[in-house]
């Protein structure tokens, strides 16, 4: 194997097609008379539907159809429960119970949800009729607090379902006795918004039918699409063979395109029914009320610790907003208790959550679910006690550290796949000192004493933060040798933007001994392979990385066995590598190249016992369980107290994925992610009014940092091999975003400093007016000057 190549800063593959405008998104599909789809969807959320009128609607030229739930039984189903990978197996969860989702609804529980689909000869018609279709509904009272939904009766959101839909518990060690013998008690409630991706692409579905052959092909910018195809299969009553799926360029997923969604089922149904190919593509005000969201999640949280700093105990209760329908079991809360105790030693907790309906737009996991909201209550906790004990966020970081020498370590939880969760090998010591010598943490105050000659105020703060991922069951590969000599990599994920194309390619050459060139990667394609599990969840990197690996390894057998037979040789005297397969040394050399090998392999009885013909080989890689990623983080910014305006001035991060792929394309989903965590932390917010309303609808009203609000990161990165699959690949999917929404409200705290006491995000620019005016308030009621 040529590790050489692995982790090397080779250029993206994909990019060329993206820089020049020829990608092919979703709505870049043009099918001819390919007709357009609109939905009506219920401004109310929550009313039942007692008519829909259609006929001014039909009169308009050019509709073809105005439909319902009742004109179709396909629309009279229910949309797929539990799409993401793994979540089956939940360890804590004791009670889920959701009520059914209907594709359009006859009674509708948040703004936006489809009730009627018209369908036109182009998207301007179809707009304009689904403006004319008049629905009687009969308002009904909406819940849009979640602890108003927790403390109502029954059926306030679901008639014969109770609002907490979902609910687990879990604990170890000796919680009440650690609070009983705890020299310090301290205790918090933190609230943390719910998010939207906003991905460059919003959702879209083209699909046709072929009346001929009795299959459906369908292009989607969903994450799953195995998934996806396997839902359209169900309601159209296909086999999931007759479903192809394809997604290819995405531009952006991040969580929200992994549903299955009521559009992805009602496109493919319409085609189906008129024999005609249709479209549908969401616009921005769409996706703003419709597409899920993250949710509302809301923690009160007690910490027993000693005099000295280190903790002895967590007791926490999680509230979880999961909107008008919950697809994702408890999988963010059970993340948010997985991945709460970070790096640190806690001998003993104890937490309960639970899911909670509403007539909000559902949720389902965004990047970072649960770990981000984990990240932020422990830092925020953990700075409390700092506070109250009179010592360093630092100091009491380090006292209670995972050490080197204390792995691997088995912290007491266990992952929702149902393994304990045990960090293999690290150093978190070494990674937390090498932050602190990249922030200059020990010069810090003599900086902030010089901002303050200049009239602004500085603050520096500490995050850490673990990242599970590669969850399974599995991903799998084909790899493929051309009888152009080329290689060629067939995978079951797609890509939104992670360098599939190119990382592993990477892998397949290393493992292979060709060029980097000579590989191309494909996926995104249910024809391609015969099953995957999607992307999300930091998984894909783990999995199929080594699944490529393995594919190419038994290639290799293969290619070696082959040998064998053409040298008259051992299997194990036959080398790859350079494209060609070779025995023997100086004269006695012989060769053969994979061109040769190819065309020899379609015709030869000497495949009989390899496989039959065709030099491919396929691999499925199955993790033991998840790997853990880590890292910390350092911010230092700069606040104008008459303006209120926050400057990151340094930002430091040490981090470990394992062995990189590509250490530019690691890179990359650091600083992305870290946008995503800039703005969740300054401003992002999905808002609502009482009557479930959406008050955040466009980009005019919900806050996207801009390029110049971000900073240049500095990195160091630290490489500790896993020992959970062959490659030594931790993941990095969704490391990046984790730990600014918590170490920027943090440096904010410290910047203003006296009593204020951040305890939610986003902390918008009102709300660091209101902490300088109280803070102003109070140096004046003790006599000090401004």
């Amino acid at each position: 194997m040529n590790s050489d190549l692995i982790g090397r800063s080779v250029k993206r593959v994909e990019d060329p097609r993206f820089v020049t405008g020829t990608g092919r998104y979703t709505d870049d599909v043009k099918i001819p008379g390919c007709l357009h789809a609109v939905f009506v969807r219920s401004p109310y959320a929550h009313a039942r539907v007692r008519g829909v009128d259609k006929s001014a609607a039909l009169a308009l030229e050019g509709v073809h159809a105005v439909l319902g739930p009742e004109d179709l039984p396909q629309f009279d189903a229910h949309v797929p429960e539990l799409m993401e990978p793994g979540s089956l197996a939940n360890p804590y969860c004791d009670f889920n119970r959701t009520p059914p989702h209907a594709v359009l609804g006859r009674e509708v529980k948040f703004v936006g949800q489809p009730v009627a689909v018209v369908v036109a000869s182009d998207a301007y018609i179809a707009a304009d009729a689904a403006a004319e279709v008049l629905v009687d509904y009969e308002e009904l009272e909406p819940i849009a607090d979640m602890m108003k939904a927790f403390a109502a009766p029954d059926g306030a959101v679901h008639e014969g379902y109770r609002n907490v839909v979902a609910h687990l518990q879990h604990a170890f060690g000796a919680v009440d006795e650690a609070f009983a013998r705890a020299e310090v008690v301290v205790e918090d409630r933190l609230v943390m918004q719910s998010l939207k991706s906003m991905s460059i692409e919003c959702r879209a579905v083209v699909s046709q039918f072929d009346a001929n052959t009795g299959e459906i092909q369908m292009w989607s910018t969903t994450q799953l699409p195995y998934s996806v195809r396997r839902a359209v299969a169900d309601v159209l009553d296909m086999e999931p063979s007759a479903v192809r799926v394809i997604s290819r360029d995405v531009g952006g997923g991040f969580g929200h395109k992994a549903p299955c969604y009521a559009e992805d089922l009602v496109v493919p149904v319409l085609a189906w029914h008129l024999r005609k190919p249709v479209r549908w593509a969401e616009t921005r005000s769409e996706y703003m009320l419709a597409c899920n969201q993250s949710g509302e999640q809301i923690h009160e949280v007690r910490l027993a610790a000693g005099a000295d700093g280190t903790i002895r105990g967590i007791d926490i209760k999680v509230y979880k907003d999961v909107g008008a329908f919950n697809h994702f079991e408890m999988v963010c809360p059970t993340n948010t208790i997985n991945h709460l105790l970070i790096h640190y030693k806690v001998p003993a907790l104890r937490a309960e959550a639970w899911s909670i309906s509403t007539h909000k737009t559902p949720s389902s996991p965004y990047r970072g679910a649960g770990r981000l909201e984990a990240t932020f209550t422990m830092d925020r906790m953990i700075d409390l006690l700092a506070g109250r004990l009179g010592l360093s966020p630092l100091e009491v970081r380090r006292r209670n550290l995972i050490q080197p020498d204390e792995m691997p370590y088995e912290s007491g939880l266990i992952y929702r796949d149902g393994v304990p969760v045990r960090y293999d090998v690290g150093d978190y010591p070494a990674m937390l000192e090498a932050a602190v010598r990249m922030s200059d943490y020990d010069g810090f105050e003599q900086r902030r004493a010089q901002a303050a000659q200049a009239g602004k105020l500085r603050g520096m703060a500490i995050s850490s933060y673990v990242e599970a991922g590669g969850i399974g069951p599995c991903e799998g590969a084909t790899v493929s040798i051309s009888e152009k000599g080329l290689v060629h990599v067939s995978i079951g994920v797609n890509s939104q933007g992670q360098s599939h194309e190119t990382t592993f390619a990477q892998v397949c050459a290393a493992t292979l001994e060709v060029p980097f060139e000579m590989v191309k990667v494909s996926g995104g394609d249910t024809s391609l392979i015969r099953e995957g599990f999607g992307t999300g969840a930091s998984r894909v990197g783990v999995n199929t990385s080594n699944a490529v690996h393995l594919a190419c390894l038994s290639l290799i057998d293969k290619l070696r066995k082959l040998g064998a037979a053409l040298f008259h040789c051992a299997a194990d005297e036959v080398s790859v590598s350079g494209g060609c397969i070779a025995a023997g040394a100086g004269r006695d050399r012989k060769e053969v190249s994979f061109v040769e090998l190819a065309h020899l392999s379609g015709r030869s009885a000497l495949m009989k016992d390899l496989g039959g013909p065709n030099l491919t080989a396929t691999e499925y890689f199955y993790p033991r369980t998840v790997t853990w990623s880590g890292g910390f983080h350092i911010a230092e910014v700069e606040l104008d107290p008459e303006t209120a305006d926050v400057q990151i001035v340094k930002y430091s991060i040490t981090h470990d994925c394992g062995t990189p792929l590509n250490a530019m394309v690691v890179d990359g989903q650091i600083h992305g992610g870290f946008a995503q965590g800039l703005g969740a932390a300054l401003g992002e917010e999905m808002v609502y009014d009482e009557n479930g309303q959406v008050l955040s609808g466009s980009l005019m009203d919900y806050y996207m940092p801009r390029a110049e609000d971000v900073p240049n990161l500095d990195i160091e990165h630290f490489v500790f091999p896993t020992v959970e699959n062959p490659l030594g690949v931790r993941a990095i999917g969704e490391s990046g975003p984790i730990s600014p929404p918590a170490v920027l409200p943090a440096a904010i705290e410290n910047a203003i400093g006296g009593d204020c006491r951040i305890s939610r995000i986003p902390v918008r620019r009102s709300d660091i007016v209101e902490m300088l005016a109280r803070r102003n308030d109070n140096k004046a009621r003790n006599g000090q000057a401004n």
